[in-house]
């Protein structure tokens, strides 16, 4: 119980790509892609995940039946490499490689600047 209590009272270290506490104009222009792509369907809330787990389809031999645990996207910024395995080594080879049948967001139509700008506020989380 004293462990858990602990847990909950630590607090986030805030993203080194902050600008005095604020998002940049990137990750603010990021936001409004993270919601349109559909990001907050999983990544909701003050942790951006939503506690469920999900069946990613990702590469059938591997998970087939099996799901995933909503990773929260706080602190993503330190926690390279990305996805279950490893496999995407930062979030935009994630949302452009990785990103099958758009499982992790709507991403296959945004432009690279849109990406950037998604990568931008995803890692300033």
């Amino acid at each position: 119980m004293a462990i858990d209590e602990y847990l909950k009272s630590l607090k986030p270290v805030p993203s080194p790509r902050l600008a005095k506490g604020k998002l940049s104009p990137s990750a603010n222009r990021g936001r409004k892609v993270f919601e349109s792509a559909g990001c907050t369907s999983c990544h909701t809330g003050e942790l951006h995940t939503d506690l469920k787990k999900h069946d990613l389809g990702i590469g059938k031999w591997l998970d087939e039946g099996k799901s995933f645990d909503t990773p929260t996207l706080v602190e993503v910024w330190r926690t390279a490499p990305y996805l279950y395995d490893g496999r995407a080594a930062t979030i935009e080879d994630m949302l452009k490689k990785h990103n099958v049948d758009d499982r992790h967001g709507q991403t296959s139509d945004l432009s690279d600047r849109q990406v950037k700008d998604l990568v931008e506020f995803v890692l300033s989380l």
